[in-house]
């Protein structure tokens, strides 16, 4: 057993993050593409980003998808991946047509393709044992496909700074991964946990918050839209000026606000916000569009019989989002697969009759192949996911801590949607909205360069309170009968909420609190302590309904003798990117090794 034997220690205590590595490689994880970037600490500013190539197109990121073989190995990432999974539909529709060709049945290669995973991390209770879906609804443990991937991005980023910078060891390289603001310390410690499955040390790795990484690009970012001036946007705003940064990604929509203090360091002036607003919300409204238009039941079996073409229908889809514009006032053409039209005919004797039963038959028609949606109808297919956005934003803005923000920064593949920068202009009309050029790449490149400044953002306000279980010393006009147990021949008061540190304060990174625990038992071998969370400032028993286990501290220790005791200093570090544990030998002074599982 072990008792608490010491009151919380609180102080600045800053965690060596490894900034002083040579090089720094960072690797942008998000829902619908992912990439890496790097460059050294001599030349910070001066990175290297990914490239791939596509039928003969350049890509700065790759799609965020894993392919793996029927015994769940590894086979490729990415565009391979999109193009191998693709390739392999092809291979069953021609065995399907030769089912003579036994040999070439029993040869054929079956994989199993997973892509926009991540979004399995949002708003989810998870840990190393949640499992995501393939795209046959088949089960395998979540982290093993996202170590996959970071694996690969981590691989790819070793051998492109090798051959773009010569001379580098991998022991030289600091890592930096994304992850969204609005996750909470359940999915980073679990992205945290994939990294070192994926051959990245801890020590060795920080976790990067995606609109922070981008806020610390634009700082750099010249802000001469207007021609009026070269300054970069540092440099435009004054010391003391509050903004908001909005990363939409293909995921979520991930807002927090800064201000710059008087030392150049940024500061949050409200806790990170948002929601499931990003592109794939879209793509969701799609979903329902052909649904109405076809019916569910043909959709459902397109997507069970002919996953090829189902995935050709939506691949067309993400390219016709792009081009949509307020102005726009052509129909909108998507080729429909042959497929489609077979199935439709069988359920619904045409698609012209299937479209004349649905909600859109004054904006949808059909000719051949050819289906021909009105730019108003397709508009609005963005509607809610902007409307999400907006309300959100116009809600923050109301804070009275903000009534000084004039500047709105915009980032993320989904921010160089023309409607979604009309609709926020159009709204906030007062503001002066920054966009930088490839928005996209606004997240990875913060990301290197918070690799290299980890302490640039100062404060960061606590999201949720810490605390653990205690056993204080019975006390009736306090506590609950129910809560009386004897320890040791002590009545004390069991499911105390302890707390280090409580939601809403605003901590300096590396802001610590700590208790010294005591192993009072010879046959004890690890010291194990469960952190609660809790959405109150103030709870009291962690079996209160606004608490829950967030995991187990497991601290090792050597054998004890008889009426021997061993005090084992158990602290916990706010204001970083995430929750970060050390434990301290009070007798040798030695840190201890420490795990942390995942509840």
């Amino acid at each position: 057993m072990a008792k608490s034997t010491k009151q919380d220690e609180k102080g600045k205590n800053s965690h060596e993050m490894g900034s002083a590595k040579l090089f720094v490689a960072a690797i942008d994880f998000g829902t619908t593409y992912s990439g890496y970037a790097f460059s050294a600490r001599n030349s910070p500013e001066t990175m290297y980003t990914c490239e791939w190539r596509n039928n003969n197109l350049l890509s700065r990121k790759a799609p965020t998808s894993v392919l793996i073989d029927e015994d769940n190995q590894f086979v490729a990432f990415g565009f391979d991946a999109e193009n191998k999974f693709m390739g392999s539909l092809e291979d069953d529709s021609d065995s399907d047509s030769d089912s003579d060709d036994s040999d070439k049945k029993k040869s054929k290669e079956v994989f199993r393709y997973f892509s926009r995973f991540k979004m399995e991390l949002h708003d989810k209770a998870v840990n190393l044992k949640t499992f995501i879906k393939d795209q046959n609804g088949e089960e395998m443990k979540a982290i093993d496909i996202f170590a996959f991937a970071i694996k690969y991005l981590k691989d790819q980023a070793i051998g492109k700074l090798i051959t773009s910078l010569k001379k580098v060891e991998t022991k030289d390289i600091h890592y930096v991964l994304t992850v969204p603001a609005i996750w909470d310390d359940k999915s980073k410690i679990f992205m945290r946990k994939a990294a070192e499955q994926a051959g990245i040390q801890s020590k060795d790795l920080i976790i990067a918050l995606e609109p922070e990484a981008a806020s610390i690009y634009c700082q750099e970012l010249r802000t001469n839209i207007d021609k009026k001036t070269d300054k970069t946007f540092s440099e435009t705003i004054k010391k003391g000026t509050k903004y908001v940064v909005i990363d939409l990604g293909g995921g979520t929509a991930d807002i927090t606000v800064h201000e710059r203090k008087f030392d150049g360091s940024l500061e949050e002036v409200l806790p990170p916000s948002g929601g499931d607003w990003g592109g794939t919300a879209v793509d969701r409204a799609y979903l329902e569009f052909v649904n109405s238009v076809f019916t569910k039941k043909v959709i459902s079996e397109l997507h069970s019989n002919q996953l090829e073409d189902y995935t050709i229908l939506f691949h067309e889809f993400e390219v016709k989002k792009r081009t949509i514009t307020t102005e726009y006032i052509t129909d909108i053409i998507i080729t429909l697969p042959v497929s489609l039209i077979e199935i439709t005919r069988k359920h619904c004797t045409s698609v012209p009759d299937a479209i004349q039963k649905s909600i859109y038959k004054e904006s949808v028609s059909c000719k051949g192949q050819k289906l021909s949606v009105k730019p108003e109808a397709f508009r609005k297919l963005f509607k809610s996911t902007i409307d999400s956005i907006i309300k959100h934003v116009d809600k923050l803005l109301k804070h009275p801590n903000l009534s000084d923000l004039h500047h709105i920064i915009m980032v993320g593949g989904f921010s160089e949607c023309e409607l979604v920068q009309t609709a926020m202009r159009q709204k906030f009309p007062s503001k002066k909205i920054i966009i930088p050029d490839e928005a996209g790449l606004a997240v990875l490149r913060g990301a290197v360069l918070f690799g290299h400044q980890p302490k640039i953002i100062g404060k960061r306000i606590l999201r949720k309170t810490y605390g653990i279980q205690s056993w204080p010393e019975w006390d009736a006009e306090l506590h609950p009968e129910t809560k009386k147990v004897r320890i040791d021949g002590v009545d004390r008061c069991k499911d105390v909420f302890y707390k280090f540190a409580v939601k809403g304060e605003k901590v300096e990174d590396g802001h610590s609190s700590g208790q010294i625990f005591q192993a009072l038992k010879t046959d004890e071998k690890t010291l194990e302590c469960t952190v609660y969370i809790s959405d109150d400032t103030n709870p009291r028993y962690v079996t209160d309904p606004s608490c829950q286990r967030l995991g187990n501290l497991i601290v090792p220790i050597p054998p004890l003798k008889k009426g021997e005791t061993l005090e084992i200093e158990e602290t916990m570090f706010f204001g970083g990117t995430e929750l970060l544990f050390r434990a301290k030998n009070m007798r040798s002074g030695d840190i201890c090794e420490i795990q942390f599982e995942l509840i």
